[in-house]
């Protein structure tokens, strides 16, 4: 039987192959820390992915999660009635067997230095609690989409943003030296790194999630064009949806500059940093270029991918160019301009920051009895 870290190691891949290579590259204990909070996010994703589960079950999961990340003691206790909880959790078989084997991920976790410890606990708790807010909208069996583009940020930031904050201060560890712009830029752009990836996800898995009953795209948006929530997803203008979606995906193009300016601000002897960064963005731009205009994306319930070939590209090409900030604009730039893509106006992270302090989070240690 392979040790709790092999498990670990071994599991990453089965259950996200992108971040499998970008979390690689790192080293030491960044490159524990690292792999143990996306191994936390994607149990707690799990979670809130099930599709056959009710929803206030799902909610006592989330919030006992939050509290066994907090609470050492409290995990002692009760940490194996959580995982046994779980049995009732629908998903695929490489997300069910990590979530049955959370035990390990949390023995790795206490072995982490204290300070990687003490980044980690705050987001991926407050994700888990975001989560449970969000499902309390959620209807079952019933399409329910978000009200407007801010609700969608403010969904994108639980899921993707604390994500973003939390990766920013897991690097500070490792930047001691880093300039005060320099953390101004990084601090300013985390959330918009999340946001751009999971915006990203939002768009090319349309119709897989509205085959599972749940719409991430604003009635807003939809509105705008003059279609109802069930006029959208029956495809009765695949031109007007293509617009919609379009809204979307300059919106995501945004979010994905500013992620730009994120990992730019890492200083380039700290390559493995800069590159844990600039493969998933690089491949969320190329993504970003094969949605604009495709109508693939309203009629085929496989997500649009970019094929092996560009990832190998993106791989292989970008550790040439990665410590100059002029090649990687003048990269980044020949994206959009092949595909036309237009940037909206400036992310408003002050604005987000006042409504998500107007949003009702439980307390951790409230409504969270085993199921």
């Amino acid at each position: 039987m392979v040790d709790d870290w092999q498990y670990c190691v071994n599991a990453l891949p089965k259950v996200s192959r992108t971040f499998a290579l970008n979390i690689a590259v790192l080293r030491g204990e960044m490159h524990r820390s690292v792999l143990i909070a996306y191994l936390f996010c994607r149990i707690v994703d799990t979670v809130e992915d099930a599709g056959e589960l009710d929803g206030g079950i799902k909610i006592k999961l989330l919030l006992e999660f939050a509290h066994l990340l907090e609470d050492p003691a409290h995990r002692k206790n009760a940490l194996s009635q959580w995982v046994q909880d779980c049995d009732v959790v629908d998903g695929s078989a490489n997300d069910l067997e990590l979530l049955s084997e959370t035990a390990r991920v949390f023995n790795i976790f206490d072995s982490l230095d204290e300070k990687y410890q003490q980044q980690i606990i705050p987001s991926v708790s407050k994700m888990a609690r975001g989560m449970a807010y969000f499902q309390k909208r959620f209807e079952r069996d019933k399409m329910t989409p978000l009200e407007d583009e801010e609700e969608l940020e403010e969904y994108c930031y639980f899921v993707a943003g604390l994500v973003g904050e939390m990766l920013c201060n897991l690097f500070f560890l490792e930047l001691p030296t880093l300039s005060k712009k320099a953390r101004e830029t990084m601090k300013n752009n985390a959330v918009s790194f999340g946001l751009g990836l999971q915006m990203t996800n939002i768009s090319k898995d349309i119709v897989a999630d509205r085959e599972r009953g749940w719409s991430y795209i604003p009635k807003g948006l939809i509105k705008e064009k003059g279609l109802t929530v069930e006029e959208f997803h029956s495809g009765v203008s695949i031109e007007k949806n293509l617009k919609i979606l379009e809204k979307l995906l300059q919106k995501t193009t945004g979010h994905l500059e500013d992620a730009l300016k994120f990992s730019m601000a890492i200083p380039n002897h700290k390559m493995s940093i800069r590159l844990f960064c600039i493969w998933p963005l690089w491949m969320a731009m190329e993504t970003v270029a094969a949605l604009h205009n495709n109508p693939a994306l309203l009629t085929s319930s496989a997500p649009v991918k970019i094929s092996r070939s560009t990832v190998r590209r993106i791989l292989w090409t970008t550790p040439l160019f990665a410590y100059s900030d002029f090649l990687l604009e003048r990269s980044f730039q020949n994206i959009l301009e092949t595909r036309d893509l237009q940037s909206p106006s400036r992310f408003n992270l002050e604005n987000l920051k006042k409504r998500l302090g107007k949003i009702p989070l439980a307390p951790v240690t409230s409504n969270t009895q085993p199921v």
